[in-house]
């Protein structure tokens, strides 16, 4: 079996091809701030630098004195994640409280997995 050898600009050319065909695929849910808000929700459930990243953006959505650091969790969401928060935070403006998303026993979830991290984290800083 033979492999192929890719140069390094077709390399890049389709990695950046498959970046774009996921970022359009996420479009439709980018329009939908429930599937947003599920979306990260299923991600903050399990126990990834994403799941963190993606719990401190929901719980800082959820609770006014807590705020993540936008950077930190842009930074650690792949592109289907980082288009879910896009998502979510184009329609948390204005009155929209994440309570509309997410059931309380869906926020609970995330407050007894991630609660006590951040909270030690927010302590430390």
């Amino acid at each position: 079996m033979k492999t192929q050898t890719l140069t390094r600009e077709e390399f890049i050319n389709q990695f950046i091809a498959r970046q774009e065909q996921e970022k359009a695929s996420c479009a439709a849910m980018r329009k939908d701030p429930q599937a947003c808000a599920t979306v990260l929700w299923k991600l903050a459930c399990d126990d990834t630098s994403g799941s963190r990243a993606a719990s401190a953006l929901l719980l800082s959505l959820w609770n006014n004195h807590f705020a993540a650091n936008m950077r930190d969790v842009m930074g650690n969401l792949d592109i289907k994640h980082t288009e879910a928060a896009l998502g979510l935070l184009e329609h948390m403006g204005g009155g929209r409280w994440l309570e509309r998303y997410l059931t309380q026993d869906q926020i609970v979830r995330v407050i007894d997995q991630w609660g006590e991290f951040h909270e030690i984290r927010r302590e430390r800083s």
